[in-house]
């Protein structure tokens, strides 16, 4: 079986560039794709796992998996990681197009997989590093860490409210879902689009799904 993956993050054009890019190699390579999945930032907050990797989990040795480029897997590096090296382990065909990697079970997909671990592992405790240096900074110059206090909990909302409104329209993600998503309550999620965005097609559940006709 031969499986396509799509994955977006913010508008549906994304989706169209890495559906045209999968079909231009199955179309020059002679090859069919069986089934389609897509997922939405929507659909990946509501699964608290990598719905990609349940996908993978349930495909057999000689399977093929196409994406548009390794991102598509997931943002995490760790977790990239993880999917190439489940795909090897199960014999699964990995092919991410815009980078022009192939991961199969052989040597150099294994040597390939392994340098995507020593990268990730790396940039982990560079991350770390940074992270305690410039909290060390910070403490020595006598700043307040964290939020200042008193300070709107909404001010990351007003910073993606171009991209909020985008998801409401064109993804038709609810507010619930974006709301977990952005990592606030419900309530207040309803108080900052209330107060911050107008431009919602009328007769639209958005406090849940789409009601029933």
């Amino acid at each position: 079986m031969i499986i396509a993956y799509t994955r977006t993050y913010s508008n549906k054009q994304q989706s169209d560039n890495q559906k045209n890019a999968i079909e231009q190699f199955a179309l020059k390579n002679n090859i069919i794709i069986d089934k389609w999945y897509h997922d939405t930032r929507a659909t990946i907050s509501r699964n608290k796992n990598n719905r990609l990797e349940d996908i993978i989990q349930k495909m057999k040795a000689g399977d093929t998996l196409i994406v548009a480029d390794v991102t598509r897997l997931s943002r995490k590096l760790m977790e990239i990681m993880h999917l190439i090296l489940l795909c090897i382990e199960k014999k699964i065909t990995l092919y991410c197009l815009k980078e022009g990697y192939t991961f199969e079970d052989n040597v150099d997909s294994k040597t390939l997989a392994f340098t995507f671990g020593l990268v990730s592992e790396i940039e982990s405790k560079l991350i770390s590093t940074r992270t305690r240096e410039s909290l060390e900074v910070s403490r020595n110059k006598g700043t307040a860490l964290g939020r200042p206090k008193g300070a709107p909990k909404m001010d990351h909302l007003l910073a993606q409210k171009e991209q909020i409104e985008k998801e409401l329209n064109e993804e038709n993600a609810t507010y619930a879902e974006l709301a977990e998503y952005y990592q606030v309550s419900l309530s207040s999620f309803k108080n900052f689009v209330k107060e911050n965005i107008t431009n919602i097609p009328p007769g639209k559940n958005r406090r849940g799904r789409k009601p029933a006709k």
